[in-house]
């Protein structure tokens, strides 16, 4: 059984999902490089919110920047994963538009309505029907490198996103935290990498751990509420896995009551456990009771403890931790962790309605 996580991969791996983990931390170098290079152009007026018109792994990289600096940034952020805008939502806000493609429908919808409506656009996109419209209609963008799964190119993105809060003069210049991320992720990468037998690998265990299983993620809201997302959609995506994301203290409060009928999944039950170092006392109380009911109800139960450093490095070594579980997922499912065959099916029926409709 072992065997199954060793490399070399192969086909197993055809879409080389592992190079893209190891290269994590490359991918912030290079985009604090592009960064330097190509400063963000932001409007005169300091907007009253930034509206981040996105879905996916590109939405994925705002919700993290809003947790990241909610105690700290004096404006709102606010992520639509819609057609349209809210009304709160004006020309005295500031939207960004961010598709990895350039061609994701919904995106390009808000792109329309905001020009229509007045309000100031900025984007990120690798190119795309996004890009040849920013550039007609003078709209600055961030560029993005092509050729990746949209959602293995989430720190590119992310960088960008703090890197315009920064710019909107909400929050400091996060390169600092960025640098210190990125030499985290190499540290805990040598540990988490293929090469590196399962006894030795703790990605590989809570992989074998979850296995078989329906995985429940659970953590606290201030600080890791989209970092179990990602774990969440992972999970979905890289593993083809069915997995499910909730929340302390609320999960308290409602699902819980869940777990009084632990026979419907059986021992096919897990939930895996994110902390951080931030946790208020009462939230590691709530985490420690929920995994306490969760094994006297028969489920199983895997905790992942807070790394160190700043808060910027932390969550982004919990992500990072939880792109190798999912990988390691794939390859016990016996699936290649790149293709995306149901999305893409999906795309194509939803094109051919469109079509069909403007017949």
């Amino acid at each position: 059984m072992s065997a199954a996580l060793e490399p070399p991969y192969g086909a197993r791996d055809a879409g080389d999902m592992a190079a893209r983990l190891i290269g994590i931390p490359d991918q912030i170098d290079e985009a604090l490089a592009r960064g330097a290079a190509s400063p963000w152009i932001v409007p005169a007026a300091a907007p009253d919110l930034l509206a981040v018109g996105a879905l996916g792994g590109s939405a994925m990289s705002a919700d993290l920047t809003a947790t990241l600096y909610a105690d700290r940034s004096p404006r709102p952020m606010l992520t639509v994963r819609e057609y349209r805008w809210p009304a709160c939502v004006t020309r005295a806000s500031l939207a960004l538009l961010s598709s990895y493609s350039g061609n994701t429908e919904e995106t390009l919808a808000l792109y329309r309505e905001a020009g229509a409506r007045g309000i100031p656009r900025v984007a990120i996109t690798t190119g795309g029907a996004l890009a040849e419209s920013c550039t007609r209609d003078g709209v600055p963008f961030a560029t993005l490198p092509g050729g990746s799964p949209p959602r293995a190119a989430l720190f590119g993105s992310w960088v960008a996103v703090t890197r315009l809060v920064a710019a909107l003069g909400w929050v400091d210049d996060p390169t600092p935290a960025w640098r210190e991320a990125a030499q985290a992720l190499r540290s805990a990468g040598r540990s988490l990498a293929p090469d590196v037998p399962e006894a030795q690998n703790r990605a590989k265990r809570t992989a074998r751990a979850l296995h078989g299983c329906f995985v429940f993620i659970y953590s606290g809201s201030e600080r890791l509420g989209p970092v179990a997302t990602r774990v969440r959609t992972q999970l979905n995506e890289n593993a083809k896995l069915l997995a499910h994301s909730a929340l302390v203290p609320e999960l308290n409060h409602n699902e819980i009551v869940g777990w009084e009928r632990p026979a419907v999944l059986g021992e096919r039950a897990a939930v895996l456990i994110l902390r951080d170092a931030e946790d208020p006392p009462e939230v590691t109380t709530r985490l420690s009771l929920t995994a306490d009911y969760v094994k006297r109800q028969g489920g199983r139960v895997v905790e992942f403890e807070p790394p160190a450093g700043g808060r910027l490095a932390r969550m982004a070594s919990v992500i990072q931790f939880g792109d190798y579980v999912s990988f390691y997922a794939a390859l016990l499912n016996q699936v290649d962790p790149t293709p995306i065959a149901s999305i893409d099916e999906f795309k194509r029926r939803l094109a051919e309605w469109g079509a069909g409709r403007a017949r």
